[in-house]
C-alpha cells in the first residue's frame, strides 16, 4: 500500500490507486487543470472507506509505500478510468495509416508529359 501526503494530511491507499492518481495529478497541473476522485482508503485503524481528493495544478503531493496488515484497497475500474483521464488529457501521439490507396504504387509508371517547347 501507499500513503499519498499532501498538505495537511495524507491517505492510504493501494498501489495501483497511488501511482495512478500521482500521474494524472501530474497530467492535470500540465494542463492547468482540476478535478476531484473519490478513491478507496484504510484509515489508521485499518477500516475500509473511500477519500475524497481535489487534484489541481497547485497540488503537491508525496507518495510513500506503508505496510499494513488491512487488505489493500484497490479498485480496478477507477484505476482504469484514471488512466483514460490521463490520457486524454496527453497530447495525441502520432499513428502510421495503414490506408495506402492514397498513395501512388512506387512500381507503377508514370507518365510525364513533355514540356512545352520555348518559341525561339
Amino acid at each position: 500500500m501507499k500513503r499519498i501526503l499532501y498538505s495537511g494530511g495524507s491517505v492510504v491507499t493501494g498501489d495501483r490507486v497511488a501511482d495512478a492518481v500521482l500521474e494524472y495529478a501530474s497530467e492535470l497541473a500540465r494542463q492547468e487543470s482540476s478535478d476531484t476522485l473519490q478513491i478507496p482508503s484504510v484509515n489508521d485503524v485499518g477500516t475500509a472507506g473511500h477519500t475524497q481528493l481535489l487534484l489541481g495544478p497547485a497540488s503537491q503531493f508525496i507518495v510513500e509505500e506503508v505496510e499494513s496488515s488491512a487488505d489493500d484497497p484497490t479498485d480496478a475500474e477507477l484505476v482504469e478510468s484514471i488512466r483514460e483521464k490521463t490520457a486524454h488529457l496527453q497530447a495525441p501521439k502520432p499513428v502510421a495509416s495503414t490506408d495506402l490507396t492514397d498513395y501512388p504504387d512506387i512500381d507503377d509508371t508514370t507518365e510525364v508529359p513533355d514540356p512545352p517547347l520555348a518559341d525561339a
